[in-house]
């Protein structure tokens, strides 16, 4: 299981600042690339739960604090990596995804063809 020291710290407390809950959330989305790379969608699935609580707190740090010009630059090299993340978790995520709308698919009752 991947570690999560960087979500504790900024649950108690420790990383108080704007940048430390991004710092945390780029943390949790390289162990969500982790997980995805090993097929581990439920892992997957709870740090992606552990994010949007990070990021809800990020929004309401956001309300009353503000970064400096070096803040606003780590946090842009911050976001690239998590975007870049999750562009290869949504890739790894595709084939698993086409083989559920298969499933679906052949499921769903056939329907008569309009005309």
């Amino acid at each position: 299981m991947p570690d999560d020291g960087n979500l504790q710290r900024a649950r108690t407390g420790s990383a108080t600042g704007l940048i430390e809950r991004y710092e945390a959330i780029a943390a949790v989305s390289r162990q969500m690339l982790a997980a995805a790379r090993a097929d581990d969608w439920t892992e997957v699935a709870r740090l992606e739960a552990c994010c949007r609580e990070l990021i809800a707190e990020l929004k309401q740090l956001a309300r009353s604090q503000r970064l400096s010009v070096a803040e606003q630059r780590r946090r842009i090299e911050l976001l690239r990596g998590i975007l870049a993340d999750d562009a290869e978790i949504r890739l790894r995520a595709e084939p698993w995804l086409r083989q559920l709308e298969r499933l679906l698919a052949a499921r769903a009752p056939r329907r008569a063809p309009r005309g």
